[in-house]
């Protein structure tokens, strides 16, 4: 069972500060290099299929949000081409992390790591005090990252926002 958990951090906390790779803000060029990207990412998830559609964008379970432009963010290699990518959105308010994915010949360098703290810094600077991520249970990997800068799992229970 697939099991999402919400998680939240507080943008301003000590480990963010701008990455050490290569990045550069996502722009719409970039869309058909991610999708394809996405779809080599998640080759490995149960269920996915080569050819699959790949949809690049807001997610649509917490009703449309849209883009955070300054904060959505991709990782590239010495010849321009996109290893990894993180994209923000804002929904009612508040800073939302959709998609954060490296390319499997690219994991175990950092990226993802980097990605997520140059766009935490970023977002303190457009004064988002938090940030939210949705993880589902069966992924190890993205909830170590995510633990590992600070991100606390979000019940029912918190209606408090200051999370420093």
């Amino acid at each position: 069972m697939n099991a999402p958990i919400t998680l939240v951090a507080a943008t301003g906390h000590q480990n963010t500060a701008p990455a050490r790779i290569p990045v550069r803000p996502l722009e719409p060029d970039d869309l058909l290099e991610l999708a394809d990207l996405h779809r080599h990412a998640y080759a490995d998830r149960p269920g996915q299929r080569a050819g699959d559609p790949v949809w690049i964008g807001p997610s649509t379970e917490e009703g449309s949000g849209r883009a955070t432009e300054a904060a959505s963010l991709v990782a590239f290699g010495p010849d321009g081409q996109i290893t990894a990518a993180l994209i923000v959105t804002e929904r009612d308010g508040e800073a939302v992390i959709d998609e954060l994915f490296t390319h499997p010949d690219h994991r175990r360098q950092g990226l993802a790591e980097g990605l997520l703290r140059h766009g935490m810094h970023l977002l303190h600077t457009l004064g988002r005090p938090t940030v939210k991520v949705t993880v589902e249970d069966n992924n190890p990997a993205a909830m170590a990252l995510y633990l590992s800068q600070d991100f606390r799992r979000l019940t029912d229970d918190d209606t408090d926002t200051d999370y420093d």
